[in-house]
């Protein structure tokens, strides 16, 4: 592989590093707006996060053989940009690793919220459906007579 093929390669690696740190800085925010209970500015978010994993897919659909390449140029590169290229693979592996525990975290707050409130209105029903059925029983009793006479 030439000097300016890994070298792209270095770049295109820095660019995926650099959108992964977004993700995982947008994660975060996102676990702050969760316990904020902030839905609105969460859509924004998500939006923002959307944006940037259209980034990464575009990234991607212009490199599409990318990681094969590596596999078959890398022991002929240039030691020194060898060396940086995987020590940029090993810090965008521990930001997707920490984007994971980021993700997986507010999966799990957002999962409790919903099975809170969903226990929440389930009480609510119930106790509508009770009201129901007592309610005829609460209702002022009424005096209704049978005329014979009609």
């Amino acid at each position: 592989m030439s000097a300016m093929n890994i070298s792209d390669f270095l770049t295109v690696l820095k660019t995926r590093r650099e959108h992964y740190q977004q993700l995982l800085e947008l994660s975060r925010r996102q676990m702050e707006l969760i316990n904020e209970n902030d839905y609105s500015q969460l859509l924004v978010l998500l939006g923002r996060k959307q944006r940037v994993l259209g980034c990464l897919d575009g990234l991607n659909a212009c490199n599409p053989n990318l990681w094969q390449q590596w596999r078959t140029d890398r022991d002929s590169a240039e030691p020194a940009l060898r060396d940086e290229c995987e020590h940029v693979l090993a810090e965008t592996e521990s930001i997707l690793a920490e984007l994971l525990r980021e993700e997986q975290s507010s999966t799990d707050h957002l999962t409790q919220q919903r099975d809170v409130t969903q226990r929440q209105l389930q009480a609510i029903s119930e106790g509508s459906q009770i009201h129901e059925a007592y309610r005829d029983s609460l209702a002022p009793v009424t005096h209704r007579h049978l005329n014979i006479d009609q």
